[in-house]
C-alpha cells in the first residue's frame, strides 16, 4: 500500500462529496434564478397596472420580459444546449494546476477524460480502476457544466432586472 493510499479515504466517498457540492450549487443558483424571475414577473404586473406608458416603461417591460425568457431557459434541465444557444455553454478554458477541483466553474473546464485523470491524481489513485468511478466523474462534469451555465444566466438576469428597476424608478420619479 502506498503512503497516499493509506492517507486518503476511498475515492468513491470523495467523488460523491464533490458531486453533492456541484448539485447544491445548481440548486442554489436555480433558487436565485427563480426568485429573480418571480420579481421580474411582479414588476411587469406593477408596470401594467400602475405605471403610465412612456419610453422608460417600454424599456423596463423589454428588460423584464427578457428576464422571464432567461428564467425559462435556465429552468430547462438540458445537459447540452442546442447549437443556436451554444454561446451560453461554459468555455472550456485552459485548465490550470490552480483549478479548484470542488468548484463548479473550474470543474466545467474539463472533459470527462481530463477530469478523471486529474481527479485520479488528486484523490490518490484508484479512480480509473472502475467504470463506476468514471461514471460518477461524468455526472460531476455534466452537473458542473449546468451549474456554470446557470451562473452565467444568473449574472445576465441580475443585470436585466437591475436595468428594468432603474427604468421603472426613472419613470416613477420623472412623471409628466
Amino acid at each position: 500500500m502506498s503512503v497516499s493510499a493509506h492517507l486518503s479515504p476511498e475515492p468513491e466517498r470523495r467523488l460523491w462529496a464533490i458531486l453533492d457540492g456541484v448539485r447544491r450549487t445548481v440548486e442554489r443558483t436555480e433558487a436565485k434564478l427563480g426568485a429573480l424571475t418571480v420579481l421580474a414577473f411582479a414588476e411587469l404586473a406593477l408596470i401594467a397596472l400602475a405605471v403610465p406608458d412612456g419610453a422608460l416603461s417600454t424599456a423596463a417591460v423589454s428588460l423584464l420580459g427578457a428576464c422571464l425568457l432567461i428564467g425559462a431557459l435556465a429552468a430547462a434541465p438540458l445537459s447540452r444546449l442546442p447549437p443556436p444557444l451554444s454561446f451560453l455553454e461554459p468555455r472550456k478554458d485552459k485548465t490550470s494546476v490552480n483549478d479548484c477541483l470542488i468548484a463548479a466553474e473550474d470543474l466545467s473546464k474539463y472533459t470527462q477524460n481530463e477530469l478523471t485523470a486529474r481527479l485520479d491524481k488528486y484523490l490518490g489513485g484508484g479512480l480509473t480502476a472502475t467504470p463506476y468511478h468514471e461514471d460518477i466523474v461524468g455526472q460531476i462534469v455534466r452537473g458542473a457544466t449546468v451549474a456554470a451555465r446557470q451562473r452565467r444566466l444568473l449574472g445576465a438576469t441580475c443585470l436585466l432586472v437591475a436595468g428594468g428597476q432603474l427604468c421603472l424608478l426613472g419613470r416613477l420619479l420623472w412623471r409628466r
